[in-house]
């Protein structure tokens, strides 16, 4: 199962919520198995969240830090947001610079059908919110600025 790169229309639609009566146990474990396989054959990156949405599967599912979250909802700090550096396998090799709340509550339900809710900060929030964008359809281009990589020194180009 590959990423979707963007802009693929795919990554633009609002993903639907999971309704646990019509999705059996069985069909949301293959998903998120799918899930898991295409972060686990990415080639870069630190593999800490995924979002269906960018499989292709439009239910709102994702993955974060190894946890899996189904219909997660964002209530963020007051606080003012904080400027992040951010990649994302949906665009690939490019890095963003993208605001984000330092923190925030969570609500989600497990793989079970069981609700979590928690306060998140740090790491966590900080990758929670760039999935949540990819459940609302919107990617790190939507809602950052990409940060221009400096090109390498190479011998061929020192002296230009």
């Amino acid at each position: 199962m590959s990423i979707l790169v963007y802009p693929d229309k795919r990554l633009k639609r609002i993903a639907e919520p999971v309704d646990f009566e019509k999705v059996t146990l069985e069909e949301r474990t293959k998903i998120v198995r799918k899930m898991g396989a295409a972060l686990g054959q990415t080639q870069y990156g630190m593999r800490l969240g995924i979002a269906a949405p960018q499989i292709g599967i439009n239910l709102r599912i994702m993955i974060v830090r190894g946890n899996v979250m189904f219909n997660p909802e964002w209530q963020p700090t007051k606080a003012p947001p904080e400027q992040v550096q951010e990649a994302c396998y949906s665009v690939p090799k490019k890095l963003f610079k993208v605001p984000r709340a330092p923190y925030g509550w969570a609500k989600w339900t497990n793989i079970d059908g069981k609700p979590f809710e928690d306060k998140l900060t740090g790491l966590p929030a900080i990758v929670f919110q760039p999935e949540l964008d990819h459940l609302d359809g919107k990617c790190c281009p939507d809602v950052g600025e990409e940060l221009k990589l400096e090109s390498r020194r190479t011998p061929e180009n020192n002296n230009k």
